[in-house]
């Protein structure tokens, strides 16, 4: 048995082997080269008994005519890197045959004589493989190989063009310094789905669970450890983040462009809790890479609000039609601000996978010392209990607040929001969701009148005599929109916290 360590990358662009050559070249990292062509064809049940117990099966050919079953195990995914135990058996014919494996590798609920009688062949990978086995400067030994084809079902095809980075021998750390070298040079994204998951979306179709970042909680168990929690939501972050970015590339929008921002703020807000127990030069240098990405997408809300104020189906769009001047302009300040083909570029660059790479080897290698073996549950009660005092301190009980200190107060709100989706998923789920509606209630209204100073920031700024129907409207929707605040407001203060309970 092996086990593999590997990091895939999902790659865009043209002629990467010779990118890939003049970069170890330019590194003097010493290589040996070499192609070839592999076929491959991968077996489960009609009932798929294989999939249901994390088990991939698949029979090998290469261009030698050589032959390989293989069987890969239930392993670890994070983050782009795959840790899964495999088996290889040589073959002298392309029929599989699993008695050649030892028995213990199957789980005790697998019948593998019943899954040999059924077995029948799914989908296809054809793919040439370029590989460079590389030396690094420790001597750790890396495959580096660039697979170019598709993965084939009788329905239908998807292309693979992609990189996996595979430690032979030596230090896995070598692994992400390769990873950091190819980043600048090359085009691309980590590659969370094996072939075989995606020849498997491809015959039975992909559905991926829709992300929203106002229902997100982290989750952890009770008797986890300080660091022990913060690993796992760290990595729970990465994870949503590579998902969300997977959706925008096969369908871009703005809504999920929203979503993967929202996922970066939940990333650098467990930074911000964690502080103290976590080493504060490689959180403050994952902050600002952070930091460095959300600037880039800082357009999204502005672009989400315009677009809210201008759809056919928005809840604005027929009052907005009042003035047609003002409709003109706001539409040109969309597409203006709206460049899909350049958030492409950026969630495939280097600043973007860097930082990737910097949250994995994060989650990865911080060591658990002793002082840090405290229980969560002895600190997430405070920690929840000190974002409502500030926000308690900041949004009166018995005051009516201005639609401009409900908008200076949003990020109070957020963050207050934030630290319970890290943390809520400890305590009862009824219990923290009556007591979280009113406060998201209050941040959705928050995101409508900012919308509506967006809206009204324009109407002062335009040149033309705006119609008073329209500014009418505009003062009852804001103050009507105060009003329900104000009941979110004092019934969001009145609940007891779920976590004192």
């Amino acid at each position: 048995m092996d086990t593999e360590i590997e990091l895939k990358y999902l790659v865009l662009g043209d002629d990467i082997p010779a990118v890939i050559t003049n970069l170890l070249n330019q590194l003097k990292y010493p290589f040996s080269c070499k192609t070839k062509t592999l076929a491959n064809c991968y077996y489960d049940t009609p009932d798929l008994a294989l999939r249901k117990a994390d088990i991939g099966l698949r029979i090998r050919q290469n261009n030698k005519g050589e032959i390989e079953q293989t069987i890969k195990t239930s392993g670890i995914t994070v983050g782009g890197l795959h840790q899964r135990p495999e088996y290889n058996i040589s073959l002298g014919s392309a029929n599989v045959n699993l008695a050649l494996f030892p028995n213990d590798i199957w789980p005790p609920t697998l019948d593998v004589e019943s899954v040999q009688e059924q077995i029948t062949a799914l989908f296809d990978t054809n793919f040439k493989r370029m590989t460079w086995l590389v030396t690094m400067p420790d001597n750790s030994q890396i495959e580096l190989a660039f697979d170019q084809g598709e993965i084939c079902s009788s329905q239908s095809r998807e292309l693979i063009n992609e990189i996996e980075l595979e430690l032979i021998s030596g230090d896995a750390s070598s692994i992400f310094i390769l990873a950091h070298s190819l980043t600048s040079v090359i085009a691309m994204r980590p590659g969370t789905l094996s072939k075989a998951a995606r020849g498997y979306g491809l015959v039975f179709g992909r559905t991926e669970s829709h992300i929203s970042s106002a229902s997100t909680v982290l989750a952890f168990e009770p008797s986890m450890t300080i660091l022990e929690s913060f690993k796992a939501g760290f990595s729970e972050c990465l994870s949503q983040l590579q998902q969300l970015v997977s959706q925008f590339v096969a369908e871009p929008n703005l809504h999920l462009l929203k979503e993967i921002s929202d996922s970066l703020a939940l990333a650098r807000h467990g930074l911000w809790l964690y502080k103290d127990y976590l080493p504060s030069d490689k959180a403050d240098s994952i902050r600002i890479q952070i930091k460095v990405v959300l600037a880039e997408l800082a357009w999204v809300e502005t672009a989400r609000q315009i677009r809210e104020l201008t759809t056919k189906k928005g809840n604005y769009r027929k009052k907005i039609e009042y003035s047609k001047s003002l409709l003109a302009e706001l539409k040109n300040e969309k597409h203006q601000l709206i460049d899909f083909e350049q958030m492409i570029k950026l969630l495939h660059g280097e600043a973007f996978n860097l930082l990737q790479l910097s949250m994995l080897e994060f989650i990865l290698n911080e060591p658990e010392s002793e002082e840090h073996k405290t229980e969560l549950l002895d600190l997430a009660p405070s920690w929840l209990s000190l974002n409502l005092d500030t926000l308690n301190k900041a949004i009166h009980r018995d005051k009516p607040l201005t639609a401009a200190e409900y908008i200076d107060n949003h990020h109070l709100i957020i963050r207050s929001l934030l630290t319970g989706s890290w943390f809520g998923g400890l305590y009862d789920i009824e219990q923290r969701m009556d007591f979280r509606g009113p406060w998201l209630d209050i941040h959705l209204g928050i995101d409508e009148l900012e919308t509506l100073t967006l809206l009204k920031g324009h109407l002062q700024g335009s040149s033309e005599e705006i119609p008073q129907k329209l500014i009418s409207w505009l003062d009852d929707k804001v103050e009507n929109l105060l009003c329900a605040l104000e009941h979110c407001k004092a019934a969001a203060l009145n609940l007891q916290p779920y976590w004192l309970k």
